[in-house]
């Protein structure tokens, strides 16, 4: 068993650390985005497959960490960093994009409403609707992007958790072309039946 940074969670984190780095600077999403991405994360395999070779000369593991990164992780990846990063050009879908005008007009459906509710005869518990729109109505385009960023933060640090899964599958993985060890006979000497059997 290897140390925890060369297990297939903490790998997906890096790999994944590795992407998010570099994914906001691309444009619109397309093919060519997800191979530039693809190519990022042969980087990132290759930066921990150096360190992994100052541990242990272990090709096979290196190569089913890898598969494990480019079958299993990147394509929930992808998907996930799709939607978000259409998101994020979309403005997270704020009204206006978030600027200073809709930040002023948020605040200023407050003070309508205040006055509306004290001009007429409303519920007690609607009192304090526009007191806390005239608070946070500045600040409201920043609470959603911050909610959103957070879902998506959320997301990635669950694929991270899935990999433990994925992990015990490939502690377990064990080649049709390695050869199976011998039966011990009883006096401890590889049994001869099993070679007649092989």
């Amino acid at each position: 068993m290897y140390p925890d940074e060369f297990r297939l969670p903490r790998v997906s984190e890096h790999v994944l650390a590795w992407l998010e780095r570099r994914r906001p600077g691309f444009g619109e999403w397309d093919t060519r985005v997800e191979g530039a991405l693809k190519a990022e994360a042969r980087l990132a395999l290759d930066d921990v497959a150096r360190r992994f070779a100052e541990l242990a000369a272990d090709a096979p593991y290196v190569s089913r960490l890898e598969h494990g990164v480019f079958s299993v992780v990147l394509p929930r990846y992808f998907q996930l960093a799709r939607e978000h990063h259409a998101l994020q050009r979309r403005h997270y879908g704020l009204w206006r994009g978030g600027d200073l005008v809709s930040r002023a007009v948020y605040t200023s459906v407050g003070l309508v409403l205040a006055v509306v509710i004290a001009l007429t005869r409303v519920p007690n518990w609607l009192e304090p609707l526009p007191f806390a729109l005239i608070l946070a109505g500045p600040f409201l385009p920043d609470l959603q992007e911050s909610f959103l960023e957070r879902r998506y933060r959320r997301q990635l640090a669950t694929l991270v958790a899935d990999m433990a899964g994925e992990q015990q599958q490939l502690e377990a993985y064990q080649p049709l072309s390695d050869p199976p060890e011998p039966l011990a006979g009883p006096d401890g000497r590889p049994d001869s039946r099993s070679k007649e059997r092989s």
